[in-house]
């Protein structure tokens, strides 16, 4: 299901042995995206909703974001609704998602969720924090502190559970919606208000008796701890810079957000008009029902809650001497660890580097790599003087090499983006490392510069020849017959960086990046390196190029009867595949 069209029908999918109903929504015919980089936006309903809930806004978010889901939890709308209690919890309905997402080929999305879909996208963004790029939930808590009050509140949701189960959906509703809550519903449109009602009664009891029981609030360990540890140190600050997930109605962030106080960092609230949300159900607390507010949050006011990126959990999966390997999330991130010499290669470095990124190339979960220096102080400054030798850099076996060169050529063919991320020193040979890379992100601390004929050496490879192409041939030959420094906003002027960011923020930001990466076509991203590659490196770029040609061929139905045919000794059958003009 792609749901790239405007209006797509919607469609069950078999996830984790039950089905669980989605509907799309993308740009109209003839239409652009209006942010082709924004993962998809995935909308999960309240208790007692469905799909229907995001009825009047799925259209406009999904042609404003490029693509929108909407799904019908377990147990509600014409997703299933099992008899096991177990498919009911925070932890299970978590994994149904994950594995909704990785049948929608949504590796990276937004999140919305109202109500019980708040608990269920909080839960969500802290199961699988490189998955989740933002959240933002409407009219939920992070939980109930006290208890005894989460004690209270498991009691009321299981006498409601008890009366779906004996005297049905109807009776449940009527109960339901008598509570002053929902008092401010009788002022909605009587279309709007008979939908609504409409969609609660639709509703199988028991299906609902369990999710009470699973995903309630009364059920659930207060979130406060946990969300604030996972966001990033002054997230409230950079609000400016982040993408905002639209609320229901709404193309844009919300323009009134402010961060509350005394409950961590990186989290905002947000009060606006019910009206220009659009949110369904009228008036909605903090506590969810009864208008008991919890944690001292004004009852009656929406509450909206957002996550920035959660630091990623790398672990170190190959151990080396002079450098980390480590993996998260479909990145690899290789860090030059010799901070003592501001992170200076010798030969036992750079042979450990060549290794670790054959490693990545060939390690099928990862798609982008990312090479970076130990600490604050340095990226990576060049070869280690204190080893050269007469014919180059010497290691323990005494051999002078330049095998810098190699590990040069193979990060520009390697094909998966490798991304730079720069802090402190890059001079010498650290910059032409950073050069022939994809991408560079630089913290605000980052030099530049070159210092080859400083100390008896230059690059004539791609140290001049990429970097011509890529600052211009003036400012080239400034840097290397000069030897200057430069910052990092000067980088950035003359194009040889991407971004820059403040240190603090360097590897949320390329992670960022990194992440933005992986949600695009993976063969599309590697024919395309290899189409830059083959602008500047001749015929060593050709046939990197070729190469991949090659391989989409062989994938081919065409090319596997040519090798079919010979395997079983017969005349090949080209006569069926087109020749397209």
């Amino acid at each position: 299901m792609t749901g790239r069209a405007q209006g797509a029908p919607g469609v069950r999918i078999p996830v984790n042995g039950l089905h669980l109903y989605v509907e799309a929504s993308g740009p109209g015919p003839g239409t652009e995206p209006h942010d082709r980089t924004r993962p998809p936006l995935l909308l999960i309903h309240g208790f007692t909703g469905s799909t229907r809930t995001w009825q009047a806004h799925l259209g406009p978010l999904g042609q404003a974001r490029g693509l929108a889901y909407a799904v019908d939890l377990v147990g509600h709308g014409r997703s299933d609704a099992p008899g096991e209690p177990s498919r009911y919890g925070f932890a299970s309905v978590v994994e149904d998602l994950l594995g909704l997402m990785d049948r929608l080929e949504a590796r990276v999305v937004d999140v919305l969720g109202y109500s019980m879909g708040g608990r269920v996208a909080m839960h969500l963004a802290l199961a699988a924090p490189g998955r989740v790029r933002s959240l933002i939930v409407e009219s939920a808590s992070p939980g109930i502190e006290d208890p005894e009050e989460r004690a209270r509140r498991r009691a009321q949701d299981e006498e409601l559970a008890l009366l779906l189960e004996r005297e049905g959906i109807r009776a449940f509703v009527e109960r339901w919606e008598s509570q002053p809550l929902f008092a401010t519903q009788a002022a909605l449109d009587p279309a709007v208000r008979d939908a609504v009602r409409a969609d609660r009664l639709s509703q199988r009891p028991h299906g609902l008796a369990f999710a009470l029981r699973g995903l309630g609030a009364g059920v659930q360990q207060p979130l406060w701890n946990a969300l604030g540890r996972a966001a990033p140190a002054g997230a409230g600050a950079r609000r400016r810079e982040r993408r905002q997930v639209p609320p229901p109605g709404k193309a844009h962030g919300c323009p009134r957000a402010r961060r509350p106080r005394g409950r961590g960092r990186g989290r905002r609230a947000c009060r606006t008009s019910r009206a220009a949300r659009g949110v369904p159900v009228a008036r909605a607390g903090v506590s969810g029902r009864g208008g008991r507010p919890v944690t001292g949050r004004p009852a009656g006011r929406d509450f909206c809650w957002e996550v920035s990126e959660v630091p990623v959990a790398w672990k170190q999966t190959r151990t080396y001497q002079d450098i980390l390997y480590e993996t998260a999330e479909g990145m690899a991130k290789i860090t030059i660890n010799r901070p003592e010499v501001r992170n200076a290669f010798r030969p036992e470095t750079v042979m450990e580097l060549m290794d670790a990124f054959a490693a990545a190339r060939d390690d099928g979960s990862v798609g982008v790599i990312i090479l970076t220096g130990a600490g604050k102080e340095a990226f990576c400054s060049g070869g280690d003087q204190r080893v050269r030798g007469e014919g180059g850099y010497v290691g323990a076996d005494k051999i002078p090499r330049l095998n810098v060169l190699d590990l040069q050529r193979q990060i520009r063919t390697l094909p998966k983006p490798v991304i730079a991320m720069v802090a402190g020193w890059c001079i010498g040979g650290g910059n032409v490392l950073q050069l022939v890379c994809d991408l560079t992100i630089a913290a605000d601390n980052a030099i530049f510069g070159q210092t080859g004929p400083q100390v008896g050496s230059f690059d004539g490879g791609y140290g001049a020849g990429l970097l011509a192409r890529t600052v211009g041939q003036k400012k080239a030959r400034e840097i290397w017959y000069l030897c200057r420094r430069y910052t990092a906003q000067e980088a950035l002027q003359m194009g040889l960086v991407n971004a820059v960011v403040p240190l603090d923020q360097l590897e949320e930001e390329t992670v960022r990046w990194a992440k933005e990466i992986l949600a695009k076509s993976p063969t599309a991203i590697r024919v395309l390196k290899a189409a830059f590659n083959a602008d500047t490196d001749g015929l060593a770029g050709i046939q990197e190029l070729a190469g991949n040609a090659t391989l989409l061929y062989y994938l081919t139905e065409e090319a596997k009867e040519g090798r079919n045919a010979f395997l079983e000794k017969r005349k090949p059958d080209f006569s069926r595949f087109p020749r397209l003009p």
